[in-house]
């Protein structure tokens, strides 16, 4: 990406709004006011969200996931008949189709959608497909709580230049509604 040749260079980061396009919006106004060039995917059904995290080297290093959850997955919610949702349980995308789909080779994955932070989660990101790095919240956090967790991550990594690691510990460590994000890591 072009960007990252800058003499200052701008990150790439993927937002994908599967449904909180206040929630999208505000986040990438945040990492843009941080320098980062965001990348806005609006995937309009549950097959275009899986062609998404098939992307492989497509995908940006880092990437965004907007929206609800619940205990069957990412929520998704109703369409017309002639949209493909077999894929989904009750309207929402669980984390064995995630681990069917993602390419996700080295990629820092984070996710604001409740109850998305769980092992099953993490499996399908990481060790199915190959995230270095899944973060999401193992609860149901207040509506604000993810863009202010996001930033808190976003700022340490970004602008402060910490290791992931590192920057994810700093954004848990904000208060107990951040502590309710969790990472599950690669293979490093």
């Amino acid at each position: 990406m072009i960007d990252q040749k800058f003499l200052f260079p701008r990150v790439p980061v993927a937002v994908v709004d599967i449904g909180d396009t206040l929630e999208a919006l505000l986040i990438r106004a945040t990492l843009e006011s941080m320098g980062a060039v965001v990348t806005l995917h609006l995937p309009g059904t549950p097959g275009d969200f899986l062609t998404l995290l098939a992307g492989g080297e497509l995908v940006h290093q880092h990437l965004i996931i907007s929206g609800h959850g619940d205990e069957n997955g990412f929520v998704f919610g109703e369409y017309i008949e002639e949209i493909d949702t077999s894929m989904l349980i009750e309207g929402s995308l669980p984390p064995a189709v995630i681990a069917e789909h993602a390419r996700l080779d080295g990629k820092i994955v984070l996710s604001t959608c409740c109850e998305t932070g769980g092992k099953r989660y993490g499996d399908a990101f990481v060790k199915k497909g190959g995230a270095a790095l899944y973060v999401a919240p193992d609860g149901s956090p207040e509506g604000a709580d993810a863009p202010l967790f996001v930033h808190c991550f976003f700022h340490a990594l970004l602008a402060r230049k910490q290791e992931a690691r590192a920057a994810l510990e700093k954004a848990r460590s904000y208060d107990e509604a951040a502590a309710m994000f969790v990472g599950h890591w690669g293979r490093r």
